[in-house]
């Protein structure tokens, strides 16, 4: 089970490898420091402990905070040191910040990208981590990890927002080595889309969590255990004259009840623009279209799944 630690405040005994950053998306630099931490660990006999800043640097976050937690669990991340980026932390000089952590953890060593900035006017850097550890008086190791580039370029959250702003999910998806996703209380909306005969879950948008772009999208669920396909209108209804912005999905194949719930949507693709339809007629005629495509899409999915089957079964039998 993953530790909550609140900086300043909770204290954390057992020996801990420490992983610092800010992880405010978690892409596939920071599973890959995550990664060579959990070995670091396992090897020194330490819990994993990762950094993170509970809002953010101030501008909205790829992942919530919640969501964030539930990644850093699934690679068995022991504690999370929650940090609020306040105007106080802010100030507080990087020697002094390791000095303040080390009061209430019990860190043993510390590891974290080479482009890692701390401390304030980010003056501290992987070089001031390496004097601190190499002093023996300070009772700790460090060790950098090389940034992870795609086509030349490091691999950052702020590549990552500017593709979910495009609507670029696949592109956001493969920098983040999963689908980005959205994970919200199931509430009650107007209705429409069960007149128009495709019923939606209305489902909410955290505040602090990035924008994407507003727009029609492919996604898919996980309800109950079975898997399934939606198309997802992230913005507002202008064919009805409503500019709220909301995400609803109307899920192919799934009929049940999920007012109350949560929801995870794992965002696949980007389809259309959100357009204003001049009747509710159109707008169900597009709506019978874009759930076409998306059919043809999973039957597709699926032959290339039972053929890749097919030829694994093949090669296996003939050596």
């Amino acid at each position: 089970m993953l530790n909550v630690i609140e900086y300043g405040k909770d204290e954390y005994d057992f020996p801990a490898l420490l992983v610092l950053g800010c992880f405010d998306a978690i892409h596939i630099g920071h599973r890959e420091l995550i990664k060579k931490a959990q070995l670091q660990a396992k090897i020194n006999g330490l819990d994993l402990g990762v950094m993170l800043f509970k809002n953010g640097k101030g501008d909205k976050t790829v992942y919530t905070l919640e969501e964030r937690l539930a990644i850093l669990e699934k690679y068995k991340v022991k504690f999370a040191l929650v940090i609020d980026f306040t105007e106080e932390f802010k100030n507080i000089p990087a020697e002094e910040f390791l000095r303040s952590v080390e009061s209430k953890v019990n860190v043993k060593a510390y590891m974290s990208g080479k482009d890692f900035r701390f401390g304030a006017k980010a003056k501290g850097k992987s070089a001031t981590l390496k004097a601190y550890a190499d002093d023996e008086e300070n009772g700790v190791w460090y060790l950098p990890v090389k940034d992870v580039c795609v086509d030349g370029e490091k691999v950052s959250t702020t590549q990552i927002k500017e593709k979910l702003a495009n609507g670029d999910v696949a592109g956001a998806n493969a920098l983040l080595g999963e689908e980005f996703y959205v994970s919200g209380e199931v509430v009650k909306g107007a209705g429409r889309g069960a007149e128009l005969g495709f019923p939606t879950a209305n489902i909410n948008y955290a505040e602090e969590k990035f924008r994407i772009k507003q727009g029609v999208y492919r996604v898919k669920s996980a309800i109950d255990g079975e898997e399934y396909y939606g198309i997802a209108n992230y913005g507002g209804r202008p064919t009805f004259g409503d500019e709220s912005v909301q995400l609803e999905v109307h899920f192919a194949g799934f009929d049940g009840d999920l007012y109350g719930r949560t929801v995870e949507v794992r965002f696949l693709g980007y389809i259309r623009d959100i357009t204003a339809f001049s009747s509710a007629e159109e707008l169900k005629a597009q709506l019978e279209e874009d759930k076409a495509a998306l059919v043809a899409d999973i039957e597709k999915a699926a032959e290339e799944s039972a053929s890749s089957g097919e030829e694994i079964a093949k090669d296996g039998g003939e050596n």
